[in-house]
């Protein structure tokens, strides 16, 4: 199952985060460097190239300043650095590959971001047409809905999106307004979405918006726009079945059982039963506008890293979307994920029997769709019968649905229940009485688990006891059950995050201290949300252990990400103090452990800081042969030169980078040697300069 997240305020309040206004240390505006000295010093640096001997110099120092004065708020020889930095890549192009293009391709990513973070429409249009050759409609389009998102204007929105013309058929025009939807909720505006989805009434954008409504918990206007539905006429199957299944998917979220039960009537009445087979399909997964906590807080933590920039592409992993469950299915699942009991059994057995209907009227014998299931091992197995075998699993689901509400666990049941299935019931529902039930299984129950798979019904216990925040009975399980021990802890805290999702905050606080106290250690998801319910404290033990945690392999690890949140907390230990948090490392481990400690100071921004740290090198690191620490002194000055940037002091970090030679540019590791792509370089500089917000008159 998909978990999305999104950091909210608490976070941020937790965190006193100051992002890229941050600084480590007060500043003086006379060593701040302006936008006019700025550009004096990218001229500098490519008159400098010219005089260059070195070829392949020559043309790094080129590509950089190109770079550089593209990514300026200036209009200062733009024209000329486009079109000379295309020549370059296309004379490239007809050789091998070159280190060159990749920093032209990262570079060029990176100004096209400035540019769009300061809405300059010019800019972005420079870098579509004159360096990609691409038509700028689609960004100019894009950098105006920004605009009109960041105003907060419902009326112009909802206009723009009006405006829209489907590029080939009737469903592109849909798609896109789709993820402009989305769009806003990631960025925070689900008010707005709200809005513009109400107002866009056409009758083929029922379907596309009745679903985003339901998500934004619009359900009067969700349901109108399912009725609208039902009386189109197209070759596609209606969407009022979809819709109404959605509403009742997040009517269970909120617990609102008799809202469930009403719009599973509803469906029921409105769809023939031949029409419910397993391939209508309705997506029970969060989506951007119905989740509200980040989970691309990772990705972005590693981004602030001066490293993981210089040897990764920050790219986003593309998102598949999500089969979904059958209609019956998921309204099953909508009765058992809100409330428990004889009312709700006995209105999944109703179901049950409208699927085995449809089954008959569909040609489904259910019975050797069983057989098949039983039989099909081989992939060739499996693809041959899948439309029984999707009938088969739909029926399996309806009997966990069943057990969910409360019916007995009997070996139908037993047999169909897995973890995998527990915990994306459990994540999706979190308001399920389930795991209460599962925590204190007894009499035949238990007997029944017991007998078909011990195992499974000791882990499935140990799940629902830290769920419930019964963290002395969960640990005693473990004690006493070693088939407990093989549980993959990680998907309970998805159940936790959906939990806090949910609102249920005291809940996912209780389940989590649960968590902790039977499964210590690191743990990155653990330590988000443990800064979204304002708990510092415990925030800053769990980061003490990451920065005492051994050192990637020439990488992030832990000690960055510790080091730099512990900071963002106030936590102000010295470079000496948080190297040795791990006694006894070799030398190469300590070099490691500094670099990371350096290049979480260098968000902050915290040049002296490094300066300090490198005379002398801490004790660890006093014994290193002169190459080693000459190499290790050469990638400490280029985090102090990122970190004098950041601060707004660019040409003081430029005079610590300048005359640097090609391995220069890259970091450099004892015991390696230089071993990244180029970071240390007038380019870089420029660029985080500029996003900090210092590049101004």
């Amino acid at each position: 199952m998909k978990i999305r997240v999104w950091i909210k305020s608490a976070l941020a309040a937790a965190l006193a985060v100051h992002c890229f206004a941050s600084v480590g240390q007060a500043q003086s505006p006379v060593d701040r460097t302006t936008l006019a000295r700025a550009v004096e010093l990218v001229d500098a640096q490519l008159d400098k190239a010219q005089r260059e001997t070195n070829a392949d110099l020559k043309r790094r120092m080129q590509v950089e300043a190109y770079l550089a004065l593209l990514s300026l708020p200036s209009t200062h020889r733009q024209y000329e650095a486009a079109d000379r930095l295309r020549a370059i890549d296309e004379a490239l192009a007809e050789k091998t590959p070159s280190s060159d293009r990749e920093v032209i391709e990262v570079g060029l990513a990176a100004a096209r971001t400035l540019a769009e973070e300061r809405d300059d429409l010019q800019r972005i249009f420079l870098l579509d047409r004159q360096y990609s050759g691409l038509s700028s409609g689609e960004s100019v389009n894009k950098q105006y809905f920004l605009q009109l998102m960041r105003a907060n204007d419902a009326e112009a929105m909802s206009w723009f999106f009006q405006s829209m013309q489907p590029g080939v058929g009737e469903v592109a025009g849909i798609v896109n307004r789709s993820v402009a939807i989305d769009w806003m909720c990631q960025r925070g505006h689900r008010s707005l979405a709200r809005q513009v989805a109400t107002r866009l009434t056409a009758p083929e954008l029922d379907a596309a918006m009745g679903l985003r409504l339901a998500d934004l918990g619009a359900s009067a206007e969700a349901e109108q726009r399912a009725a609208g539905s039902m009386t189109q006429t197209t070759r596609r199957a209606p969407a009022g079945p979809e819709i109404l299944a959605r509403l009742a998917v997040m009517a269970s979220r909120r617990g609102d059982s008799a809202e469930v039960e009403r719009l599973v009537r509803k469906v029921v009445e409105a769809v023939e039963p031949r029409q419910l087979s397993p391939d209508r399909r309705v997506s029970v997964d969060y989506g951007d506008c119905d989740w509200t906590l980040d989970g691309g807080f990772a990705r972005r933590w590693q981004a602030r890293s001066v490293y993981w920039q210089s040897a990764f592409k920050l790219t986003a992993q593309p998102g598949g979307t999500p089969l979904g469950q059958p209609y019956l299915v998921a309204l099953a699942d909508s009765v058992a994920g809100a409330t428990a009991g004889p009312a709700s059994v006995e209105l999944i057995e109703q179901l049950i029997a409208i699927f085995d209907k449809s089954a008959r009227e569909n040609g489904i014998d259910l019975t050797n769709a069983a057989i098949l299931a039983a039989d099909a091992q081989t992939d060739l197995a499996r693809r041959n019968n899948a439309p029984a075998l999707a009938w088969y699993g739909a029926r399996q689901s309806l009997i966990l649905a069943r057990m969910a509400a409360g019916a007995p666990i009997e070996d139908a049941a037993a047999k169909a229940l897995g973890v995998d299935w527990a915990v994306s019931f459990l994540a999706i529902y979190p308001r399920s009485p389930l795991a209460r039930r599962l925590a204190g299984l007894a009499g035949a129950d238990r007997e029944t688990l017991d007998r078909i798979n011990p195992k499974l019904r000791a882990q499935l216990q140990l799940i629902a006891l830290v769920l419930e925040g019964n963290a002395v009975d969960a640990r005693a399980l473990m004690e006493a059950e070693p088939a407990a021990v093989d549980l993959d802890a990680g998907p309970i805290l998805h159940i936790i995050e959906a939990q806090q999702n949910a609102g249920l905050a005291e809940r996912a606080a209780a389940a989590l201290d649960a968590y902790l106290h039977v499964f210590p250690g690191k743990d990155l998801p653990a330590l988000r949300l443990l800064l979204l319910q304002g708990r510092v404290d415990k925030a800053k033990a769990m980061l003490r252990d990451f920065v005492a945690g051994s050192a990637g392999a020439f990488g992030v690890s832990d000690i960055f990400v510790g080091v730099m949140l512990l900071r963002e907390l106030g936590d102000r230990s010295d470079v000496a103090t948080l190297v040795g948090l791990r006694p006894g490392a070799d030398t190469q481990e300590a070099s490691r452990r500094l670099v990371e400690v350096a290049d979480a100071l260098a968000w902050d921004g915290a040049a002296g800081e490094i300066e300090a740290a490198t005379r002398p090198l801490p004790r660890e690191l006093a014994q290193l042969p002169a190459k080693d620490a000459a190499c290790l002194r050469d990638t400490l000055q280029g985090l102090q030169a990122v970190a004098l940037a950041r601060r707004g002091e660019l040409e003081a970090g430029l005079r610590l980078i300048e005359g640097r030679s090609l391995d220069q540019r890259q970091f450099c590791w004892v015991g390696k040697g230089y071993d990244s792509k180029p970071i240390f370089d007038i380019r870089f500089l420029v660029q985080e300069w500029t996003r900090r917000g210092h590049a101004v008159p």
